[in-house]
């Protein structure tokens, strides 16, 4: 559209060159033709400059059709060759890219995905990893103001990053899943998790939880073998069915050989079965030969003397003897725990020997000790002096640390005999028991536990504990409560406190699923965090011999390796901070893992979930023309006409130019013809 300035400016100029043209030729002069002749010439010479001069232009509207997006997301991860679905996979693409309708209509552009999205059409199926999720948000993203369908080419399976069901709803894009395999499940037996302590006892036995799963129509029976050094420890068959499709199967296996075990864990395939590389697992747990000596001291007789005897020696790593002061001083045995029970003036050489010893103690205090002596005999706490008694019950406290205490309760155990009078405590302690009394809860501590230079000790102010032994009979028909609970007493105190400034954490055998790292922490001579150090780990490969040196990153709080650096195999390692002599040392087994190796079935609920999600619809791989036909027919994908405004210049200067070359030029020959000049 020509604006009205232009057309004033164009009409200005028709003036003013017609007017210069009859001034200059037909102005007070003979009208003759010739005179004509080039007065017109020179209003065409002078009205073409003047329009170059003004160059008018116009606004016109441009009008272009642009076409939908079809976005093809295809899976080239390693699961759609295990499932066999490679060349299936490459025909649809082929078909869709192929077709003429839809080429019509949309758009076409492709995509292949593993961990990441690449543009590209071209597949091969070697990608590790599966992320559905970030495929679809990144697609998103790029077409976020475009009309583009997605065509979403896998099976479904999706091995990392968040689940792509959880954000299907926000996904403003309509999916059409194209389903890669068959829609109905394949049977499969999975051994999905195991869990054990990483470290026992000798002789002991030890619980294993293995937790397995079924995907089938049918019941069906399995074996489940564990064996260790090609020797069958364990086996068990279990049954599956669709309804009860997960079992947790909890051995108990017995420790029978010092130092790190190797366990297999086999479920038999049933017939058919296509994976059975899921049937097989490895664990391992350190095995301690920790048979200490346990010595009681007493100069009297009582039932508690032989509750904590029997109470002790359930676990068939502690043997109990019992002494009078003299003979503890002439025994030549070296014992982890001294008990010293209701200790008085006859125990001096005793605590001098313990002092001497570095031993670790539990100190039973009641209403016999002398109490005057055992104030004066050490300095970690005190007690009032009084010749009072009372009876107290013992309440669990809940902050306690040192160890795992949640389990019990003692509240409705018989009260302990005691001594009345405030107890102050000089050395840092934790509180095991509250005393507790007439259902009121007391702040003092009626059993306590802390360390002193390298050692560590346990005080309790009361005694009768045989009527807590029999009480727990009474309950629960069994000593176990009680038992385990002095247990973990005793194993807190058989613990001497080494000069652990380094501790790693790692796990014995890695599969490949969960992150491969050790990671460790240093302490300084204070015992303070130290995260100024040099760590780095040495690793020898068992087999052949090869060794690689790392160093160790900082990571907030610890120091941590990533095991990526090492390929499948077996490995001794060592970890060493500033050439020192703190180091710690241990042997780790990284399998072969393949996570994609694992989904032998389609995912066909989430992929269905996704369409429902995205306004999308679902389709097999069998029906590629059904769904060419769906996008096609689709109303919600159509072109849009786009128009733009675009100013263009009235004037095409070329043929502008060569019209006043010529009126010049024409002009100029008139002239020179007729003597003008």
């Amino acid at each position: 559209m020509i604006t009205n300035h232009n057309i004033l400016y164009i009409l200005g100029s028709v003036i003013l060159a017609l007017l210069v043209a009859l001034f200059q030729y037909i102005y007070k002069s003979n009208h003759n033709n010739i005179k004509w002749y080039l007065a017109i010439l020179r209003f065409v010479t002078i009205f073409l400059l003047l329009l170059l001069l003004v160059n008018p232009k116009f606004d016109k509207d441009l009008v272009k059709n642009i076409k939908p997006t079809l976005v093809l997301a295809v899976d080239n991860s390693q699961s759609i060759k295990y499932l066999n679905k490679d060349s299936l996979s490459k025909f649809s693409v082929q078909t869709l890219l192929g077709s003429s309708e839809l080429s019509e209509k949309f758009e076409i552009i492709a995509y292949t995905f593993g961990e990441h999205l690449n543009q590209s059409s071209v597949v091969n199926f070697d990608e590790e990893k599966t992320n559905i999720n970030k495929a679809l948000q990144d697609i998103q993203a790029i077409f976020e103001s475009q009309i583009s369908p997605i065509v979403l080419i896998s099976d479904g399976n999706q091995t990392i990053g968040t689940n792509y069901v959880n954000k299907s709803k926000k996904i403003n894009k309509a999916v059409f899943p194209l389903v890669l395999g068959d829609t109905m499940n394949m049977s499969d037996l999975k051994i999905q998790k195991i869990n054990n302590n990483k470290y026992t006892y000798l002789n002991n036995k030890f619980p294993v939880e293995i937790i397995c799963s079924y995907v089938g129509n049918k019941t069906v029976s399995s074996n489940l073998i564990i064996s260790s050094e090609n020797n069958i420890i364990h086996k068990e068959q279990i049954n599956f069915s669709s309804d009860n499709n997960s079992k947790i199967i909890t051995p108990l296996i017995k420790s029978s050989k010092v130092g790190r075990q190797s366990y297999k864990v086999y479920l038999k395939p049933i017939q058919n079965e296509k994976n059975k590389i899921n049937n097989f697992k490895k664990f391992s747990i350190e095995t301690i030969d920790q048979f200490s000596k346990v010595a009681i001291i007493s100069t009297m007789s009582h039932p508690d003397i032989g509750a904590l005897k029997t109470s002790i020696e359930t676990n068939k790593q502690r043997s109990v003897e019992v002494f009078s002061p003299n003979e503890y001083i002439s025994s030549k045995n070296v014992y982890s725990v001294v008990i010293l029970y209701q200790p008085n003036i006859k125990f001096k050489r005793v605590f001098d020997l313990i002092q001497k010893m570095n031993n670790n103690t539990l100190i039973v205090g009641g209403t016999s000790t002398d109490w005057t002596f055992l104030n004066e005999i050490q300095s970690d706490f005190f007690l009032e002096i009084s010749r009072k008694e009372e009876l107290v019950k013992g309440q669990i406290n809940t902050d306690f640390t040192s160890f795992d205490i949640s389990a019990y309760n003692f509240k409705s155990y018989p009260p302990l005999n005691t001594k009345f009078g405030e107890i102050s405590i000089n050395s840092k302690f934790e509180t095991l028991l509250n005393k507790y009394r007439d259902d009121k809860f007391i702040s003092d501590p009626l059993w306590f536990t802390f360390e002193n230079n390298e050692s560590r000790n346990s005080v309790i102010l009361g005694e009768d504990l045989w009527k807590w032994r029999m009480q727990s009979f009474i309950q629960e028909s069994n000593f176990i409560t009680f038992d385990s609970f002095i247990s973990k007493t005793i194993q807190y105190l058989d613990d001497k406190k080494q000069n652990n400034r380094l501790v790693i954490d790692y796990k014995s055998i890695y599969d490949g699923k969960q992150d491969l790292l050790i990671t460790a922490q240093y302490y300084n001579k204070n015992y303070e965090l130290d995260l100024n150090a040099e760590i780095s780990v040495k690793f020898k490969n068992n087999i052949t011999g090869d060794l690689i040196e790392v160093p160790m990153n900082i990571n907030t709080y610890f120091y941590e390796i990533d095991l990526n650096i090492l390929e499948s195999g077996s490995y001794s390692f060592e970890v060493n901070v500033n050439n020192e002599m703190h180091n710690k040392s241990g042997i780790i087994e990284i399998l072969e893992f393949n996570i994609e190796e694992q989904l032998v079935n389609v995912n066909i609920d989430d992929l269905k979930q996704l369409s429902v999600d995205t306004g999308g619809k679902l389709f097999s791989s069998s029906q590629v023309n059904e769904l060419i036909k769906q996008l096609i027919s689709d109303i919600r994908f159509k072109s849009i006409q786009k128009t733009t405004k675009k100013s263009v210049h009235l004037l095409d200067i070329t043929l502008v130019l060569f019209l006043l070359f010529t009126s010049i030029s024409l002009e100029w020959f008139i002239r020179k013809y007729n003597g003008l000049i």
